[in-house]
């Protein structure tokens, strides 16, 4: 699905186990952690005003989708009140991409087609998984004429034996 992602992953792990000395879990999840957000710069929306809801105010990276069918969420905004701050609501439609590049896809509002345009919003790394929050740059055009931005966790699954435990250079 993401095919630039699975080799950056697997550059990471090799990139893990061969620093020198022993390197803990701490230590990798770190490393992981910084190399992919350096990777994958964050973008940041709009939220001031109704009017320039899922625009980006900054533009980090964009990946585009190799396959069709990537669930997504609509994206959405809070406001406790007339004074208080818009905030998105983090609602993503959550799609697991295993090693081998099979998708697993969750309930979405809707599914976003093949060469969809995504703007990363976050990067986190669990202990054994990688998390790619994703809003589109442009609205998908939706059944009923309609058009919203989707939202997307892409999930990657990553080797146990990288973060888990101490590794030892071979």
């Amino acid at each position: 699905m993401l095919r630039i992602f699975l080799a950056t992953t697997t550059l990471f792990g090799i990139f893990a186990v061969s620093l020198p000395g022993q390197v803990h879990a701490a230590d990798a999840h770190g490393a992981i952690q910084d190399a992919l957000q350096e990777r994958y710069e964050p973008s940041r929306m709009e939220m001031s005003s109704r009017a320039l809801e899922g625009h980006l105010s900054k533009r980090g990276s964009v990946l585009l989708l190799q396959a069709g069918g990537a669930p997504a969420q609509a994206l959405r905004f809070v406001q406790l009140n007339t004074k208080s701050p818009r905030f998105h609501v983090h609602d993503y439609a959550r799609a697991t991409v295993a090693q081998d590049g099979a998708l697993t896809s969750g309930k979405g509002d809707f599914t976003l087609p093949k060469g969809t345009r995504l703007a990363v919003l976050d990067v986190k790394v669990d202990r054994d998984q990688v998390h790619i929050f994703t809003h589109t740059l442009e609205p998908v055009r939706l059944g009923d004429r309609k058009t919203a931005y989707g939202c997307t966790e892409f999930v990657f699954p990553l080797d146990p034996g990288l973060v888990t435990g101490p590794m030892s250079r071979p």
